[in-house]
């Protein structure tokens, strides 16, 4: 068939007919399109502006509540304390009730329903306030029962009741009316969806390219949304499955999330626990929600790098336990909120306590059986058994020096713990630093003198500090015995000690090759030693300079160092300075010396010293009559050979004078023989023949003393070891007359039996506690007896009034021990 011309204009009239109309359709379909989009999407704005509205409304709704809350609780702490800073949270509400209500009311704008809802809340508000406000006036004008009585008619309550009702209809209102906003939304999206559905399928063709745009916008979106449900369900199962209880806490201190762990930690559920205040877990100041930081002693910036606190946590049985918290920051649209990660310590605790009884069992079992052998070795090298042949003397030399060194090992290793575990305490008082330096000095003596290295002293004036004088002995003991191991033989140690404006520094200056540079870093690190053969033959365990410089710093102080390679090395001691002076101990007894043979007499007085005596040296009769006159004596030494004159006449001369008449002398001498017959009418107490042993002095001075009137206290020993009680009773045997006591029923029946000047008692004792004698320890009329504890077991706690020292096995002499002897029955003596 053949079309006509006119059909085929038809035709293609018909067709760009239809072309336009398609493009219209298009470009139609496209405009409909893009409006529907923008309707939606403007919305979606309207809707979320809803949503945060409503939000927003109903947190000031949750704020107005919050501040009557929190002028109630300061109404009821005021009124059962008195206490006007109870009022402080009431008088803020009361400031800031108003404003937040106009501001909850410009919040619902003109709506007639929401706005009789705010006439009912303020009239509720108001009738609250006035209860809170004729409770405080009670309190302050009838007292704390009217007060009480007027809060228990339950008025208040009422109104916060009321309040609470009408608060929690208007937070149902407004959530009904944000569920209707996101309903209507919802049913508009779907009509929207089917019309855009629609013009789709027609516009297929033309829109392909903006429905693959479309699909790739819809496939990333439901990518990163699967991302973060996957990652949301990742952390969800990180927080339920870990094995510490995490919390996390809004700025205020309230719960808002538990985990597992926790639950199960605490005995709450997470539902039950949630919106109150953490001081119900954890033992933190009361809910004050503007101090929550300060609850736990922190400040803002504490919490950058994470916090870490041990606190008491409390279970829902009200069992409290010990607990690490970590504390992190964890910042939201809300503010800065708080993740608590919790662990139960209680094992840790069950450990460090097993750990210390060990230590506490090792150090008894360790220390008991050294004090002894050392002790033994100690008087066996001081002459206790009398002159010992040569190769016999240098074995039992070796062998003290060898059991003095695995002392010093087992202190060190005691003490680090003891410093690690936080258990050692300081016994502060009044110290003389320089003092202390002599003492320590004068400890080392011997060793020094095997070493040829000599000690100095340089003079200067005292160096008050507040201090524990056997932990700062320590401390210069190790400094000065390492300067002298590293001196080369016949070189010097300089001691030095220096008062300054605030600070009191001991010096320690060695002759020996100086610090390496290699080593200095780790110089103050446990069990650090220089490499070197040489280094490592002078002996130690590496724990000194560690434990010295702890004890340093635990004073407040500062342990440092100045060295050149091959100059010797410099310590320093920096501690804080103090305006009080030691004050003056029980008084010792105080012997002269006259002697002029300068190792003659130091020996002498090494001995004396080991009884806990003072002694002086006084080389020639002049110096003798001078010191004698000057000073107060409780007897006096004398050798007959002196250089400006004879002892005989010197003893003449202090019998002329009515300050020492009644002196009690002993003579020292190598020819007793013809002083004896020279001086038969000068009533001499001994007469000593050069060589002697100590137990013959011992002998000699204690005739002395009960000539002078100081009689021979008697001294109960408790202590479970025989051996212990041997070598004690050896070594005080100068002293004091030694009664023993192996056990509590054997010291019971001593006290009950017999009057005792002083008691040594070991705590330690295989029936008991030796501490549970404390109570039975009197002179019979309720007066004091005197006890020192002398136990492996150390103690840093004041254990009562008869305590007067606390002294360590293996950490204490023989020869302190004496001196600590010496001195309480001297106060004893004195006080009676």
């Amino acid at each position: 068939m053949i079309r006509s011309a006119p059909d085929r204009h038809a035709s293609g009239s018909l067709k760009r007919w239809l072309g336009f109309v398609g493009i219209a359709l298009v470009v139609l379909s496209l405009w409909v399109i893009g409006f529907e989009l923008a309707r939606e999407f403007e919305r979606s704005r309207e809707i979320r502006q809803e949503v945060e509205k409503s939000h927003e409304t109903r947190a000031q709704i949750e704020r107005v509540f919050s501040l009557l809350q929190d002028a109630e609780t300061g109404q009821r702490g005021f009124i059962i304390t008195g206490d006007e800073r109870f009022l402080e949270p009431y008088d803020v509400a009361e400031t800031n009730l108003d404003e937040q209500i106009s501001r909850l009311e410009g919040l619902y704008g003109g709506d007639a329903a929401r706005s009789q809802d705010m006439v009912d809340l303020r009239a509720l508000v108001a009738r609250k306030q006035a209860t809170l406000t004729e409770g405080i006036q009670t309190r302050q004008q009838q007292g704390r029962d009217a007060a009480l009585a007027f809060v228990a008619s339950g008025s208040g309550k009422a109104a916060m009741d009321a309040i609470r009702e009408e608060i929690d209809r208007m937070v149902a209102v407004e959530a009904e009316a944000l569920r209707e906003v996101t309903s209507r939304a919802d049913r508009r999206t779907r009509s929207t969806e089917t019309l855009v559905g629609v013009l789709f399928l027609l516009l297929l063709a033309s829109v392909a390219t903006a429905f693959i745009l479309t699909w790739r916008y819809v496939v990333t979106r439901r990518r990163l949304l699967s991302e973060v449900q996957a990652v949301a369900a990742r952390q969800t199962t990180i927080f339920d499955s870990a094995i510490d209880a995490i919390l996390t806490l809004n700025p205020s201190g309230s719960i808002e999330t538990l985990n597992a762990a926790g639950e199960k930690m605490f005995g709450w559920s997470a539902k039950d626990i949630t919106r109150r205040d953490v001081s119900l877990l954890l033992d933190v100041a009361g809910d004050d929600e503007a101090a929550f930081l300060a609850r736990l002693g922190a400040r803002n910036g504490d919490f950058e790098g994470g916090l870490v606190r041990e606190m008491t946590a409390r279970r829902r049985d009200g069992v409290v336990f010990p607990v690490d918290v970590a504390l992190s920051p964890m910042t939201l649209p809300t503010g800065v909120h708080l993740v608590a990660v919790i662990r139960d310590i209680t094992e840790r605790r069950r450990v460090e306590e097993m750990k210390r009884q060990f230590v506490s069992t090792v150090s008894h079992e360790l220390r008991t059986p050294l004090t002894s052998i050392a002790g033994s070795l100690g008087l066996l090298t001081g002459g206790a058994a009398g002159a010992l042949p040569e190769r016999p003397a240098r074995l039992i030399a070796i062998a003290h020096a060898n059991s003095q060194r695995l002392v010093r090992l087992i202190n060190d290793i005691l003490d680090m713990e003891k410093l690690e575990s936080g258990q050692m305490t300081l016994d502060l008082s009044p110290v003389d630093l320089r003092d202390v330096a002599e003492r320590s000095i004068e400890s080392l003596r011997g060793f020094t003198e095997n070493l040829g290295v000599e000690i100095t002293l340089a003079e200067g004036a005292a160096a008050p500090v507040r201090g524990d004088a056997d932990r700062l002995i320590q401390v210069v003991v190790n400094l000065v015995s390492n300067a002298a191991k590293f001196s080369p033989t016949g070189g010097v140690v300089e001691v030095s000690v220096h008062p300054e404006s605030r600070l009191a520094r001991l010096s320690v200056r060695d002759e020996g090759p100086g610090i390496p540079d290699a080593f200095r870093s780790r110089i103050f690190s446990k069990f650090a030693q220089a490499d070197g053969s040489d280094t490592r033959a002078k002996g130690g365990t590496g724990l000194g300079l560690a434990i010295a410089r702890e004890i340093a710093e635990r004073h407040g102080g500062r342990l440092w160092f100045e060295s050149e390679p091959g100059a010797g090395a410099t310590f320093h001691l920096d501690l804080p300075m103090t305006q009080d002076l030691p004050s003056a101990g029980g008084e010792q007894a105080r012997l002269l010396i006259v002697e002029d043979d300068a190792d003659a007499a130091q020996v002498l007085r090494e001995m004396l010293i080991m009884d806990g005596f003072v002694a002086d040296i006084a080389p020639t009769a002049r110096e003798a009559l001078a010191t004698a006159h000057s000073d107060r004596y409780d007897a006096v030494l004398v050798d007959l050979q002196l250089p400006d004159a004879d002892g005989v006449s010197l003893i003449r001369a202090l019998r002329a004078r009515a300050s020492s008449r009644d002196l009690p002398v002993v003579v020292v001498s190598g020819d007793v023989a013809r002083g004896r017959a020279r001086g038969r009418s000068l009533e001499v107490v001994d007469w000593l023949e050069k060589p002697f042993d100590q137990s013959r002095l011992r002998g000699a001075v204690a005739a002395m003393l009960s000539r002078s009137g100081v009689q021979r206290p008697r001294i109960l020993h408790v202590d479970d070891d025989p051996d212990i009680l041997t070598v004690t009773a050896s070594a005080l045997s100068g002293v004091a007359d030694m009664e023993r006591a192996e056990d509590l029923a054997a010291a019971r029946k001593a006290l009950a039996e017999r009057r005792h000047d002083l008691v040594i008692l070991d705590l330690g004792l295989p029936d008991g506690s030796g501490l549970e004698l404390l109570p039975l320890i009197e002179d019979g009329i309720g007066g004091p007896i005197p006890v020192i504890i002398y136990s492996a077991q150390e103690t840093d706690a004041v254990m009562g009034a008869h305590v007067e020292a606390v002294l360590v096995k293996s950490r204490t002499s023989l020869a302190t021990l004496a001196r600590t002897v010496r001195k309480l029955t001297r106060k004893g003596d004195s006080a009676r």
